[in-house]
């Protein structure tokens, strides 16, 4: 399991999930209607996705970040993805930063001259995991329907206050998850845990997480996933091989750098290529397409 980044289908289920509870879990007097895409191609930054981000009723964006350090280069990190997306659609955004039990106090405004910049912060730190692992841990274990509150709030437990180590609590929160009777709320608890786990999960913890998760739905779909993309990978591979083969039966020779480039080139470029390989008359037409 690559933790390194999340797997498209469970994290696009987890933005449905999420958005289905945050407005009530934030106390927020908004209305989410859908997910909105969170990578902005156009930031040449080091992270150019945001965490999560949907559409409102009232036709702006809703932006969340999910943070474990209070750097003011996060904040300004945030005023470029807001003003990018703000350039690119014209729609008002409203953000909202919620910081982890470690954070206590965090800026929230930025002033550079022209540019006056506001987000909103919410304090984990000023929710009692315990009691509320408590809660649920006494629902799951008499079979007691869990609400959709009850899912976001026990997959939001590690990020809490508590007087158990971040990994102890963690790991509590993954074993109340694998003992949830429904299926659905089962799935989407570990879906949640997943996505946010990519942030903010220990080593113990992801390696007991990849146990619980690999006998579910959600492990299923992580695999599939994974295969798809490495066959996907697999072809890419084996059509760029091909395709420098006849660069070399064609010129003879083709330069180490070029065949880097175009090893790296995605699958319909390479198609482009072979197809028009024909009316290619030197190696260094072939520049146009790197």
């Amino acid at each position: 399991m690559d933790y390194n980044k999340i797997e498209d289908a469970v994290f696009k289920k987890a933005m449905e999930i999420f958005k289905d509870s945050a407005s009530e879990f934030f106390d927020l007097d908004l209305k989410i209607i859908a997910p909105a895409e969170t990578e902005i191609k156009s930031i040449d930054i080091k992270t150019n996705v945001m965490d999560y981000l949907f559409y409102t009723s009232n036709g702006n964006y809703l932006h969340f970040e999910f943070q474990t350090t209070k750097k003011k280069d996060d904040l300004s990190r945030f005023l470029y993805y807001d003003a990018s997306l703000y350039y690119r659609n014209q729609i008002n955004i409203t953000t909202i930063v919620v910081y982890s039990s470690e954070i206590t106090d965090a800026q929230t405004h930025l002033n550079c001259g022209s540019i006056k910049y506001d987000i909103k912060s919410f304090y984990m730190k000023n929710l009692n995991g315990d009691e509320k692992l408590q809660t649920i841990e006494y629902k799951v274990n008499n079979n007691i329907e869990l609400t959709q509150q009850d899912i976001i709030t026990l997959s939001f437990i590690p990020l809490m206050s508590s007087k158990k180590s971040k990994s102890e609590i963690t790991l509590e929160s993954i074993e109340i998850a694998k003992n949830i009777q429904d299926n659905d709320n089962k799935n989407n608890c570990l879906m949640l845990l997943y996505a946010l786990f990519d942030k903010f999960g220990d080593d113990v913890s992801k390696k007991r997480f990849k146990e619980v998760v690999s006998m579910t739905e959600v492990g299923r779909m992580i695999y599939e996933e994974g295969v798809e993309k490495g066959i996907e990978k697999g072809i890419e591979k084996g059509t760029s091989e091909i395709l420098i083969k006849q660069l070399i039966k064609k010129f003879k020779m083709v330069p180490e750098e070029y065949k880097e480039k175009i090893r790296s080139l995605p699958q319909d470029v390479l198609e482009v290529i072979g197809t028009e390989i024909f009316d290619i008359n030197s190696i260094d037409e072939l520049k146009k397409y790197f």
